[in-house]
């Protein structure tokens, strides 16, 4: 059974549950001797990031020192959206890419604790989110697991206040247990790609060494940031940066279009001038720009990138940090008020480079 989501997409079991239609080929029972690995969260960048955990070893890359030490895995996953796990199998199904004996559904989250995971990834929308399923896991973790210990690993772009919140109840549970905030940059080409960039956050160098071989199948960056909190927190300086970067080109983009100038030609000009950057080279907003470069949502019509609504709670949280801290942030102030006009206006669930379109009033 697979809960529905509540609106505020926060998780919880209290809410009524509609069949999962799995097929049978996937396992209910966990391969005895794997490496336990849960997953929560199949949304555009945790759905990739899964399968690149489920693949077969030798489809995830040239054999070599890295890739033979990472762990035989089984893996549990679990959404409380029942297109994103329909989603998740069907790509799992197809492609002779994945172990299917090494891949189970999990109801609920109760019932995802039960399968005494190892690791729990999660990638979430919200810090409401990351609180409630981790909390809720943790607390159904077998009794074993109190001695041999949980790590969670979460993805989710959120505080580092509520990281570190988070961290500390997860080791008050058992202190055999621990948490890691692993926020990732890269979009979903890069999650697609296995080639994501991982800011960690850790309380240790030994939990850091444990996390690793999990990562490096989704990422090829995994950076130390520091301890708890760190990761959350260079995630955000990361993105605030980001989304002031996606306005600049959004802006030149449209200036070019009202001068005639041919948007082709713009973009591989700004790719090998100054103004070269991950909004202009590999997410390019103007449509024709992104499909000549052959990567970016625009050439989509900015569908299954990177979303206007979390790029707002990104630059919401970053602009409250500011705030905690003391510091003005002008620049990422301004960009936050024009995406939470977006998001007013229905672009919400559009990739956040379909701000070109908003500024010069086009409709999508």
């Amino acid at each position: 059974m697979l809960a529905v989501i509540r609106p505020s997409h926060v998780y919880s079991k209290k809410f009524p549950c509609h069949k999962l239609l799995i097929s049978h080929r996937f396992k209910t029972s966990v391969r005895e001797g794997a490496t336990r690995v849960a997953f929560v969260g199949l949304g555009n960048m945790g759905c990739q990031m899964a399968l690149n955990l489920a693949k077969k070893r030798e489809a995830s890359g040239v054999e070599n020192e890295k890739s033979s030490s990472r762990p035989d895995i089984h893996l549990i996953v679990h959404d409380f959206h029942q297109s994103s796990m329909d989603k998740f199998f069907h790509h799992a199904d197809s492609g002779g890419l994945i172990d299917l004996d090494a891949l189970s559904p999990a109801s609920d989250l109760p019932s995802l604790a039960a399968s005494d995971p190892h690791f729990v990834v999660t990638s979430l929308p919200s810090c409401e989110a990351s609180e409630t399923v981790v909390g809720e896991i943790v607390k159904n973790l077998p009794k074993p697991s109190t001695e041999t210990g949980c790590i969670f690993i979460d993805t989710s772009t959120i505080s580092p206040t509520v990281s570190k919140s988070i961290q500390e109840m997860v080791t008050l549970v058992s202190p055999k247990h621990d948490y890691v905030d692993a926020p990732v940059s890269g979009g979903v080409k890069g999650a697609t790609n296995a080639t994501l960039s991982f800011m960690v956050g850790t309380s240790s160098s030994e939990t850091f060494a444990l996390v690793q071989p999990l990562l490096q199948k989704m990422g090829k960056g995994i950076i130390p940031c520091g301890g708890p909190g760190s990761g959350s927190a260079v995630k955000l300086c990361n993105n605030a940066a980001l989304a002031a970067q996606m306005m600049g080109i959004c802006e030149a983009m449209n200036l070019g279009d009202a001068l005639g100038v041919d948007p082709v030609i713009l973009a591989k000009v700004m790719n090998v001038s100054t103004a070269k950057c991950w909004s202009s080279e590999v997410n390019n907003p103007h449509p024709d720009a992104a499909k000549e470069i052959g990567s970016g949502a625009s050439a989509h019509k900015y569908e299954g990138g990177f979303g206007t609504a979390l790029m707002l709670k990104d630059l919401n949280l970053a602009v409250d940090c500011g705030e905690e801290q003391g510091l003005v942030l002008p620049i990422s102030g301004m960009t936050r008020d024009w995406y939470r006009l977006a998001d007013k206006h229905g672009y919400g669930k559009k990739d956040f480079g379909v701000m070109l379109q908003f500024l010069k009033g086009a409709k999508v």
